[in-house]
């Protein structure tokens, strides 16, 4: 009984990191597609919002969940080659994508601040605008995503 419970919580906690990634990408998206300034600065800080509301919540409350959905199982995290290769994937996703999709998150950010406040497009937001680091991990972590989900279920 503990394990399925426990993979309820596993597979609700792999959705919300999901609905995470797509409520940081629909606004970045729409952030980069159109030309008006009021647009573009709504979307980055929708998506922002919904990285500290969705996305790091997720990810890290999966994490959680898996560690917990495994021992449950009787697995032993360390000692399952399968289960160690799933542990180094997501702590790359947690320790090194997610920071950095939230870095260029924050620069987008503050230029689009700037750049409202000022009521034009800002040198500083176009650079933003043309530095994809934020949408480049974002897409990395989506493709990381059905690996993840594979090397689970191969654990399984």
């Amino acid at each position: 009984m503990a394990e399925k419970v426990a993979l309820f919580f596993h597979v609700t906690a792999a959705l919300w990191m999901a609905g995470g990634l797509v409520g940081v990408l629909v606004p970045l998206a729409r952030a980069y597609s159109v030309d008006d300034l009021s647009i573009q600065v709504l979307a980055v800080e929708e998506a922002s919002h919904y990285q500290g509301l969705l996305l790091l919540p997720g990810a890290i409350v999966t994490g959680t969940t898996g560690l917990l959905y495994w021992a449950a199982r009787g697995k032993e995290v360390f000692g399952d080659p399968v289960l160690m290769a799933l542990g180094l994937l997501y702590l790359v996703v947690l320790l090194v994508f997610l920071p950095l999709i939230g870095l260029g998150l924050r620069r987008l950010r503050v230029a689009a601040i700037q750049s409202r406040r000022e009521g034009v497009l800002t040198p500083e937001l176009k650079e933003a605008l043309e530095d994809r680091v934020a949408l480049t991990f974002l897409g990395l972590t989506i493709v990381l995503m059905p690996g993840l989900v594979a090397l689970s279920l191969a654990a399984a």
